[in-house]
């Protein structure tokens, strides 16, 4: 079984991964990240957000770090969600963004990334944990 180290730097706004078997990576806006492996028909960690009403009154954000992205994008306006399908497998996308916010259930820290969808308006939330734990996400090939 893999074992990853995650550490959340606030001042680079990137992710930090290490394992027995590789070296540490740093994850921040613009990398690419590729969809893992699920056994069901949709991953448990990760969630297509789609942007369906926008009020024009949207914080702006930092788009060379990524840094103030979950409220630019999900503070107004509504939104379509679902759990990411099966179909997604293999598949590589942007990261948008990284932060830390507090898990609404248990109120811990829980490291969060955004990644560019394939459709116009459509966000790839993360649970950055669970979701490298698990091996919905991976570094690409």
């Amino acid at each position: 079984m893999r074992f990853l180290l995650i550490i959340f730097f606030l001042a680079t706004t990137g992710l930090r991964a290490q394992s027995a078997d590789s070296v540490e990576v740093e994850i921040a806006r613009g990398d690419t990240l590729q969809i893992g492996t699920v056994e069901t028909a949709f991953f448990k960690h990760l969630d297509m957000y789609k942007k369906t009403r926008w009020t024009g009154t949207e914080p702006a954000y930092d788009t060379a770090s990524g840094e103030g992205f979950f409220k630019s994008f999900f503070a107004t306006g509504d939104f379509d969600v679902a759990e990411l399908p099966k179909a997604y497998t293999g598949r590589k996308f942007v990261v948008l963004g990284v932060e830390v916010l507090q898990n609404k259930n248990t109120g811990q820290p829980m490291n969060v990334l955004y990644l560019r969808g394939d459709l116009p308006h459509t966000v790839i939330w993360v649970d950055f944990d669970q979701a490298f734990e698990s091996g919905e996400l991976r570094l690409p090939d």
